[in-house]
């Protein structure tokens, strides 16, 4: 019975520690307006203690709204922005639906595992994606 309850502790010990992982990922879009939609358990969330969340348009943005399971952005005219984005997380596989404004633009979105670019010519201009963040 004891072992039991060792292992059952063990295993929600492990399940806790796997909700509070928090991954780094890497945005890119050359887009006039992209939005990033997490289709799991997983959302975004702010930059943890130490680290921050940085924004940069070559051309300015016109808005910029992150919920939990969905970040969109518009800038001003297209032209390229990048940003870093911070996801909790308790899988290892992150599942993304990817939208850009135009056929003709990319949107990208990277962990150090993987990379996702949405730059087919899709008539509605999303794509489903599977990311890998950190393996165990």
């Amino acid at each position: 019975m004891k072992v039991l309850i060792a292992i059952a502790l063990l295993f929600s010990i492990h399940a806790l520690n796997a909700e509070e992982r928090i991954y780094e990922l890497e945005f890119e879009s050359d887009s006039n307006w992209t939005s990033i939609e997490i289709r799991d358990d997983a959302v975004f969330v702010n930059a943890p203690p130490g680290s921050s969340m940085n924004v940069t348009s070559r051309n300015g943005l016109r808005s910029f709204t992150m919920s939990p399971k969905k970040i969109h952005l518009r800038s001003r005219t297209r032209g390229l922005v990048n940003m870093n984005v911070y996801v909790k997380s308790p899988n290892n596989v992150l599942g993304l639906t990817i939208c850009k404004g135009s056929a003709s633009s990319y949107t990208s979105i990277k962990s150090e595992q993987s990379r996702q670019k949405n730059d087919l010519r899709e008539q509605d201009h999303c794509e489903a994606a599977a990311l890998v963040l950190n393996l165990f």
